[in-house]
């Protein structure tokens, strides 16, 4: 019990020294006397200066002139042709998937993802890459609606610039 009252008693005397060390512009109010008793004997008395609870943070002063953001000017689009139909998004036709050349992804990425997420093989891969490299566009396969736009997002998803175009198909 003593020595549990001295650890407080310590506690409270270094916060108040270091709180009145830090309060400079404060000068003490009044002076304060801190006892600890065990069983009825008096151990120590401590003299402190009581301490002034201070604002932890002070209002800085506004600042001008510093960097401004600017929004970007929106202009209005005016529709001049007609609008597009929609598309038919039905699954009895085909729909192919088209990767286009870039130069943010490197040959390397462009041929694991064809392989990961489509599920061709690495040659198969290798060759629909290089196409789209040299040419600029290789079509990656044909697939029914919802397929083909599930392998486009995710393709899209990896980085990977392409599109979907229905297939015309001879009848």
């Amino acid at each position: 019990m003593v020595c549990s009252l001295r650890i407080i008693g310590a506690c409270v005397a270094f916060i108040a020294s270091t709180t009145s060390a830090l309060s400079l512009s404060t000068p003490p109010v009044r002076s304060v006397d801190v006892t600890f008793a065990a069983e009825s004997t008096i151990s120590s008395i401590v003299k402190r200066d009581a301490f002034v609870m201070m604002p932890a943070v002070q209002k800085a002063p506004l600042k001008t002139g510093g960097p401004a953001v600017l929004d970007r000017p929106v202009a209005e689009r005016k529709q001049t042709k007609e609008p597009t139909k929609k598309k038919n998004t039905s699954g009895d036709s085909g729909w192919e998937v088209r990767i286009f050349n870039d130069g943010m992804n490197t040959r390397e990425h462009v041929a694991r993802t064809l392989v990961q997420i489509v599920g061709l093989s690495e040659v198969a891969a290798y060759q629909t890459m290089m196409q789209a490299h040299q040419n600029g566009m290789s079509a990656v396969g044909t697939w029914i609606y919802e397929r083909a736009e599930m392998y486009r997002d995710a393709l899209k998803k990896s980085g990977i610039v392409c599109d979907m175009v229905p297939v015309e198909e001879d009848r």
